[in-house]
């Protein structure tokens, strides 16, 4: 189908699909009608494609409204407003609350399955052991085979034991073009489960499309660093001597006792030598576990100031807060933002199913300082960067900005859209040449020129606290002495 046919179509492709802004989400594809499909690239990520067989009709919603990262769909704020305004208070960086813990599930195993304190699969279990919705949508593993290598997708869920076997987090690409036809082919209410950028996806596709309003009844969103492509699991799996073609499996969070709750392994299942092996490794020990670096990260999530998944109706974290990092089952941060939810949880505390502490919004926030540091400090002087550029990119509600980062911050976010983009080429030469080295050959140099200004940046915060130290017990002596 020649794309002139359809402008709002055209646009999209123009703007986002072109600039590569495309998250791979399918809330374009999941258009009534739509003559778009999504299709992992080359190097492992989801995008948007105009189907071979496409029919010529015009549609009749816009695909540009649906899509997270285009410029004529509804921002988080003009959303969360839509949504949440009426009960809840609004925080400059977690957005519409009404109530936010800290804690984890004490009863019948949930934490022990969980990545981290369980709490997202409890609450869609009791959204579903209470009546209050007949399925669940998220990401299950899948068996790869001959036709389709994926290890993830969306699968709904209709039993207790289905839910809970959808538990853990998954660094991997998906799309919801299939899920959204079958909550148009199936009557239910459901709830969904998704990052940031997803939710906000479904959330204008409910806002185009009467039915699936009226289905999807609850939005659960995870809180979010940034998406992956397929290659960072076959990045651990080549280190673990599987190669990337004979992954059958993975679970990046494997819990390693006695260890903090951020020293996780990861376990790979996959043929090895004509056998179908486990292996288990600490994650510390895999080259490019530092989340930071963003190898294999799309390049829209550079572009995306929504860490807390704003417009979902309950968000669930990793609580990253010294009182309790230490803890190896893991502990979960809670934004929640529907008053249901909030009173299954509150019960659940009465009950002591659920171990929380109630917290404010401020420690949420804190909880992902570095997520906030990149996604609003840091996109300013990204957007900044684009618009000197003169190159069409997202509007975002942060301003472009240079002049509240120093030189030195200013090259490490330089440097992490570098190594970034670099991650994706260099793993593909390194299957080109089916070997690994090659991948960490490419990617050091970066790496370590990242390193110098890292370190640079933080012996300068350094010397600033001491500075500022000294400057004050200067002051005290003088008072104490005058």
């Amino acid at each position: 189908m020649e794309r002139e046919n359809h402008t709002d179509i055209q646009k999209l492709f123009e703007t986002v699909v072109d600039g590569d802004y495309c998250i791979g989400c399918g809330a374009c594809a999941a258009v009534k009608e739509s003559p778009i499909q999504m299709k992992l690239d080359g190097y492992g990520k989801f995008t948007a494609t105009i189907a071979p067989s496409a029919s010529q009709q015009l549609l009749d919603s816009s695909v540009q409204a649906v899509c997270p990262f285009s410029n004529h769909s509804l921002n988080e704020d003009q959303l969360g407003q839509e949504l949440f305004s009426h009960n809840c208070q609004r925080h400059d960086r977690i957005g519409y609350h009404l109530s936010t813990y800290a804690g984890f599930v004490s009863e019948d195993g949930f934490r022990d399955r969980g990545s981290s304190g369980g709490m997202g699969t409890w609450i869609v279990s009791e959204l579903m052991q209470q009546g209050l919705v007949d399925g669940v949508i998220h990401v299950h593993q899948r068996q790869p085979d001959a036709d389709d290598s994926r290890l993830f997708h969306y699968q709904l869920s209709t039993t207790l034991e289905q839910v809970r076997s959808g538990a853990k987090s998954r660094y991997y690409p998906i799309e919801l073009s299939g899920v959204m036809q079958l909550v148009r082919d199936r009557p239910g209410r459901y709830a969904i489960v998704g990052i940031p950028c997803f939710i906000k996806a479904v959330r204008l596709l409910m806002r185009q499309e009467p039915l699936l309003a009226e289905r999807i009844v609850f939005c659960v969103g995870l809180v979010c660093g940034h998406l992956k492509s397929t290659q960072f699991a076959a990045m651990f799996a080549w280190q673990c001597g599987i190669t990337p073609d004979n992954l059958r499996a993975i679970d990046f969070r494997k819990k390693l006792p006695g260890l903090n709750a951020n020293q996780y392994g990861v376990e790979i299942v996959g043929v090895q030598d004509g056998q179908v092996v486990t292996h288990v490794r600490p994650v510390p020990e895999l080259y490019g576990r530092d989340w930071g670096l963003g190898f294999f990260k799309y390049k829209a999530c550079d572009y995306c100031d929504d860490v807390v998944a704003e417009t979902a109706d309950v968000v669930v974290g990793d609580a990253w807060l010294p009182q309790y990092v230490q803890d190896s089952q893991g502990t979960n941060v809670l934004v929640v933002r529907h008053p249901v939810i909030q009173d299954l949880v509150e019960l659940g505390m009465a009950a002591d199913r659920l171990q929380l502490d109630r917290i404010d919004a401020d420690e949420v926030a804190k909880s992902q300082s570095s997520g906030f540091a990149h996604r609003r400090e840091g996109l300013a002087y990204r957007l900044y960067l684009v618009d000197r550029q003169k190159q069409w990119r997202p509007l975002k509600r942060v301003q472009a900005s240079a002049k509240h980062l120093s030189r030195n911050l200013q090259k490490r976010h330089v440097l992490r859209v570098e190594m970034a983009t670099e991650s994706h080429l260099a793993f593909k030469a390194a299957i080109a040449t089916g070997t690994f080295s090659v991948f960490v050959e490419k990617m050091d140099a970066i790496v370590q020129r990242y390193r110098v200004v890292s370190q640079g940046s933080r012996w300068k915060r350094l010397a600033g606290k001491v500075k500022g130290k000294v400057q004050q017990l200067v002051s005290q002596f003088r008072k104490e002495t005058a």
